[in-house]
């Protein structure tokens, strides 16, 4: 069922950061309303000169250009090169896809989810700058394909809810990732902390 993984990966993280996430986050309403926001816009779409988009791509868009409009030039052309990348990606692997479908060994949506968040991982080290090369690369590969398709009379919407599982799977990878380097990161900090008491004493 197309956008099954979607809807259960956004549910959850809106409960996660109704409920759960603290208060005082300044990041909570934000992600609260941008998760709402996909997903009430994502099964809508519109005709966009020779484009038919799903309005969650304009959420998406709308959120990124909030997310990366006060940073500095030169991170913001690193991402932009992340995204470039992680976009002829995306593009590429739909393009194989399309041509030679038998390498495509197991669902296509964990594969392709799989990729970005491997390429998201690779490029970068800050968890905020992951997020946004992933999603921008995402959804500027999509399109491309759409203009791609569109030029061989095959019509393909983008944004789609296909696209919006590939993308959450993504995330989701993505945010499990960051939480075993966080879980790490502490269980790191404590040995240091107990080694460095147990010194303390026999000294």
């Amino acid at each position: 069922m197309e956008g099954l993984y979607f809807y259960w990966l956004a549910w959850i993280g809106w409960i996660w950061t109704t409920f759960f996430m603290n208060k005082d986050n300044p990041l909570r309403l934000k992600w609260t309303v941008m998760l709402l926001a996909v997903i009430f816009a994502a099964p809508l779409t519109v005709d966009v000169l020779i484009f038919e988009l799903h309005l969650s791509a304009f959420a998406i868009a709308f959120f990124i250009f909030l997310e990366t409009r006060r940073k500095k030039t030169g991170s913001l052309l690193y991402l932009f090169l992340s995204s470039f990348i992680i976009m002829l990606a995306y593009t590429s692997f739909l393009m194989f896809e399309l041509f030679d479908p038998i390498w495509v060994l197991f669902d296509r949506k964990i594969m392709l989810g799989a990729a970005g968040f491997y390429l998201a991982v690779l490029l970068h080290t800050d968890r905020h700058d992951r997020l946004l090369a992933l999603i921008s690369g995402f959804l500027q590969g999509d399109i491309l394909f759409s203009a791609i398709l569109w030029k061989f009379n095959f019509p393909y919407a983008a944004a789609s809810m296909v696209f919006m599982d590939i993308l959450f799977i993504s995330l989701g990878l993505l945010l499990a990732w960051s939480a075993i380097e966080s879980i790490i990161a502490v269980m790191s900090g404590s040995t240091i902390n107990q080694v460095e008491g147990e010194e303390q004493k026999t000294s």
